[in-house]
């Protein structure tokens, strides 16, 4: 089958991909987390007490308690059997005195009292299952004491043994390595569910992001290293896919090379490709339908509405993929349609002929296509449901569901503070509100020596920055021209600038729309646009010494960045000073 990709793809080309694939991965997996952990737990109900006898007497500095689901309500006391002291009460997570779920996160009990025997008692918490995974006791040493047995008091729980089953598992103290954070409670839980065929936790996003993240805990395991490696080897991909694009869009090398490196060392693309969620899996099926939608118009501006129609076909099926992960994928095919919509108009309003004909030559090529393409899209959407559906849900109910989904989005107000507004993301602050956190503060944790571990969701300036007023300087000096010749404007030489600036602004000003809750993370699909903004620029001028000598140095400031902002952006442990450091600006909270 001919795909009409005329990309001509060299020795150079598979090499730079290579090298570039290999860097990215190598640096997004280092880390990722861990490829063990405990998995076997315990369901504990209101009344249910047991006690943890120590091998010796042990100056008990905290309790560790990985909640696999659930909150927690415990009261822990110290003392012996019988003859109980002094009693702690701990509850977990909440907010505002009001218990909330979580999922397979580690939480610290601190006891400070030298025992042997540690009860512990729990009650109610607000009507959600308390299951356990592990308990683990740390001394004032920072190390893990040995726990000889596990003893019930009455409440008759056949898998208590399941508590302190896993010990050798268990590090300390726990960051992001052992446990979910940010949105991962919600995608992995539901990841979970679909391998036992289950009903998924979380509906508001369609499965396949989510399937896809299933398949990965089945090959990998249930851990975190399972859980997001997936996300992992789709970023890098992603690489690949953007280098097509460049070198299709610019025809050169040095095209292709400096969208995808610009890509590979993005702080955004790093953060999201290790976290499980399914926004890294939107992102590539965006950019790969992207990728071929912009060849289909490549060749139908060389060749005529006479070309093969076969990477429109594929340019909607990784639409619909990415469409059945998450809908946001939308905002950018509109986009691309909106091109081809003009294209079209173009030719059709200047032939000489009534206007039935020129609605019928409308119509003809290539919007018979599209309309099976559609078919094909919203087969493959349905598709998607298939797990749900053998996890109980009918057919009418997963129909049902999507105006739930759409009722649940556009209804959302979120009230974590987090929240940015869209005119912000590009410049990762808020003029007109400084106090604004743009930045998004993904997970956080402290440790003895006075570090601390921090994930946080931002740009890379140097590339954020650049490719933005690449972008505008793309606008500027394309709009003037297509307004001043309408529908008479050639796309031959500006195709790539008229699709980069096209696309790029209905991804972003969409959010102008949206009334539910905005984050910078929302910018993730805008992301690869910024390195083609920069890329065109890169592109044009390369042919001059001084543009060379401009374009490394560029490329060795994105790079120093990366390596100046990798504490913040990796959970690497840092020091106070250094993290405090690298806060630019007000609003940058982290």
């Amino acid at each position: 089958m001919n795909l009409n990709l005329d990309i001509k793809i060299t020795k150079r080309d598979i090499v730079t991909i290579v090298l570039l694939s290999i860097v990215f991965f190598s640096i997004a997996v280092t880390n990722l987390g861990l490829t063990q952990s405990p998995t076997t737990t315990a369901q504990l109900t209101d009344g249910q007490s047991f006690y943890l006898t120590l091998s010796n007497q042990t100056n008990v500095k905290s309790v560790i308690i990985l909640l696999k689901q659930g909150a927690i309500n415990v009261n822990i006391s110290s003392g012996s059997p019988g003859d109980w002291g002094s009693t702690i009460h701990d509850a977990w997570p909440y907010s505002n005195s009001a218990y909330s779920e979580d999922y397979y996160k580690w939480h610290e009990v601190n006891v400070g009292q030298s025992t042997q025997y540690l009860e512990f008692n729990f009650s109610a918490a607000g009507g959600y299952n308390t299951i356990i995974a592990e308990i683990a006791v740390i001394d004032q040493n920072n190390h893990q004491a040995t726990i000889q047995s596990i003893n019930d008091l009455g409440s008759g729980n056949p898998n208590l043994h399941n508590l302190i089953d896993e010990q050798n598992l268990v590090q300390y103290p726990s960051d992001y390595m052992q446990n979910t954070y940010f949105d991962e409670i919600y995608f992995v839980r539901t990841a979970e569910q679909y391998t036992h065929l289950q009903l998924p936790y979380e509906w508001t996003h369609p499965p396949l992001g989510k399937l896809i993240q299933a398949s990965s805990l089945l090959i990998f395991g249930f851990n975190p290293f399972g859980w997001r490696i997936m996300g992992a080897i789709f970023a890098t991909l992603m690489i690949t896919v953007m280098y097509l694009l460049g070198k299709k869009m610019f025809g050169s090398w040095i095209g292709g090379f400096s969208a995808a490196f610009l890509l590979t060392f993005d702080f955004m693309h790093f953060v999201m490709g290790r976290l499980g969620t399914a926004d890294t899996y939107v992102v590539f099926f965006s950019l790969a339908s992207q990728l071929f939608f912009f060849i289909y118009l490549k060749n139908v501006v060389n060749k005529g509405w006479k070309t093969s129609i076969i990477p429109l076909f594929f340019a909607f099926f990784f639409f619909a993929l990415g469409f059945s992960s998450k809908w946001l994928v939308l905002f950018g095919f509109v986009g691309e349609l909106a091109i081809l919509l003009v294209m079209r108009l173009s030719q059709v309003v200047n032939l000489k002929a009534k206007l039935s004909d020129k609605i019928y030559a409308f119509l003809e090529q290539p919007y018979s296509f599209i309309v099976a393409f559609i078919l094909m899209t919203i087969g493959i959407y349905f598709l998607t449901y298939i797990p749900d559906m053998l996890a109980g849900r009918s057919f009418f109910d997963v129909l049902n569901l999507q105006s739930q989904m759409y009722i649940y989005h556009s209804t959302l107000k979120s009230t974590n503070g987090w929240e940015s507004p869209w005119y912000s993301w590009p410049f990762m602050f808020n003029a007109f509100n400084l106090s604004t956190h743009v930045p998004y503060w993904f997970e956080s944790a402290s440790f003895p020596n006075g570090t601390q571990s921090i994930i946080v969701v931002l740009g890379n300036p140097a590339v954020w920055w650049l490719g933005f007023a690449a972008i505008i300087g793309l606008t500027v000096f394309t709009v003037p021209k297509i307004l001043k010749k309408r529908f008479g404007f050639s796309l031959k030489d500006n195709l790539p600038a008229v699709f980069i600036t096209t696309v790029f602004f209905f991804q972003w000003m969409a959010y102008i729309f949206i009334s539910r809750g905005t984050y910078i993370y929302h910018f993730y699909s805008d992301v690869p646009f910024l390195c083609l903004g920069s890329a065109f620029l890169i592109d044009r001028y390369w042919r001059y010494k001084w543009a060379k000598v401009l374009t490394v140095a560029y490329f060795a400031l994105v790079v120093g960045l990366f390596v100046l902002f990798y504490p913040v952006i990796s959970g690497a442990p840092a020091s106070t000073s250094t993290i405090d450091s690298l806060k630019w600006f007000k609003s940058w909270v982290f």
